[in-house]
């Protein structure tokens, strides 16, 4: 019997490709499920490029960004899971994300994304510059549209008294203020951990429990 394949959306805004480097990190995860068939794309950009321009510093950045494709709201309804990424704005997701989140009131009033798995993840410039305060804000509209979030065990098992990354809430990456900050293999750990927890409950909601090792995989905290 052939295997059924499952979408995972791995959507993000990014400005300085924080967030965007990040993103890979977590599709990485999400291609460890078998069957699980992963895309990143990016939502629009609505400053300007005279803006942009003015800050050079970004972009080698805003290039590493633009090789995404822009997703539509058809990229998720015909997801099966995603995961949405933003950096951290004044303790909240970024207003990008926000806009392309509220054009998707005809998808809210026909149920299209009711049932469908949900996973969050932040890039910040400093330590306790209102991550978890983004990634719980980053659920409120998920919840509204009827997704099912998707988080991540904490602590997470195996990894050693100095492992200190992430949140419950989502995948965290600290850059520094300067962006000087490079993703550790800690930061990248949770990152996958989270797309794999995420493919995993995509695909025991859509295809069931194939065997036992998927359905143990979404209940465990060992990974």
């Amino acid at each position: 019997m052939a295997e059924q394949n499952f979408k995972i959306l791995v959507l993000f805004y990014s400005w300085s490709g924080h967030t965007a480097r990040f993103a890979e990190h977590i599709a990485n995860g999400a291609k460890m499920v078998s069957g699980a068939q992963v895309e990143i794309k990016r939502v629009p950009e609505v400053v300007s490029q005279e803006v942009i321009g003015r800050h050079p510093e970004i972009s080698e950045g805003q290039s590493f960004i633009n090789q995404f494709p822009i997703a539509t709201a058809e990229d998720l309804t015909s997801a099966d899971g995603i995961a949405f990424g933003t950096p951290v704005h004044f303790g909240s997701f970024a207003s990008q994300l926000k806009q392309f989140i509220d054009q998707l009131t005809p998808v809210f009033i026909k149920g299209m994304m009711v049932g469908k798995p949900a996973s969050c993840f932040v890039s910040a410039g400093s330590l306790h510059g209102g991550e978890e305060a983004a990634l719980l804000s980053l659920m409120i509209p998920l919840l509204n549209l009827g997704m099912i979030p998707v988080g991540v065990p904490y602590p997470i098992q195996g990894t050693g008294p100095e492992f200190d990354a992430g949140s419950p809430y989502g995948a965290i990456f600290v850059s520094g203020h300067m962006g000087e900050k490079k993703i550790s293999s800690d930061d990248i750990k949770i990152a996958e951990v989270l797309g794999k927890r995420l493919s995993a409950m995509t695909k025991v909601l859509k295809i069931g429990c194939a065997n036992s090792s998927e359905c143990a995989l979404v209940l465990s905290t060992k990974h």
